[in-house]
């Protein structure tokens, strides 16, 4: 039984050769994920500026964003947000499934390695969904940066494949029209399209 599990754990996920087939299916979400990416940003900076930097404890600034992260994606994605084991935050839409960290300059996320993340990075079913995931939907990072001055920048979503770094999609590749202008918070947008999101699921459960 044992050896069993161990191979159902290297399954290899649908592979993804390029951006372009995950840019068409998820189109829409995207540009909602970077409008929910700028209004966590808001928030946590209004947050992290009640406590002054001499009373921050270690990892004090990436849990708040973290939090605000979750919070924003939760509030436009509700029906498909969830935390997997070890309460990692996850969005499972049109069959992909997409994580949130902090990046490193190789676009690789910044966490301690460990058997749980090799199985993320090398697109492996792993140990860490339910009994409903098939091992086939593919592993996204949707991630961002920070400069030597601690500015959060370069959202993005990258797909890794190998323990390496694959492709990317930054905010010019859904707006190729408005490449250097970065889409802004509008929390009006943001509440209509969750609204209408969330109509759609109903009416596909409901068979209508």
């Amino acid at each position: 039984m044992a050896k069993v599990t161990e191979k159902s754990s290297s399954v290899k996920r649908r592979i993804l050769k390029d951006s372009k087939e995950c840019i068409l299916d998820l189109e829409e979400e995207l540009e909602i994920l970077f409008k929910a990416f700028y209004k966590a940003v808001t928030l946590y900076e209004k947050e992290v500026a009640f406590t002054p930097p001499s009373a921050r404890c270690r990892g004090y600034e990436a849990v708040i964003l973290n939090s605000k992260m979750i919070q924003c994606v939760m509030e436009v994605f509700p029906e498909h947000s969830k935390f997997g084991k070890y309460k990692r935050f996850m969005v499972r839409i049109n069959g992909y499934i997409c994580f949130f960290k902090k990046l490193d300059n190789k676009n690789m996320p910044m966490n301690i390695k460990t058997i749980n993340s090799s199985f993320l990075t090398n697109q492996q079913q792993g140990k860490l969904f339910d009994i409903s995931d098939d091992g086939s939907e593919p592993i996204l990072y949707f991630g961002y940066n920070k400069n030597k001055f601690g500015e959060i920048k370069n959202p993005k979503l990258v797909y890794i494949d190998e323990d390496k770094f694959r492709w990317q999609i930054t905010e010019g590749d859904i707006r190729p029209d408005t490449k250097d202008i970065p889409l802004t918070p509008l929390t009006g947008v943001l509440e209509h399209k969750s609204a209408t999101l969330r109509e759609g699921t109903r009416k596909n459960v409901s068979g209508e």
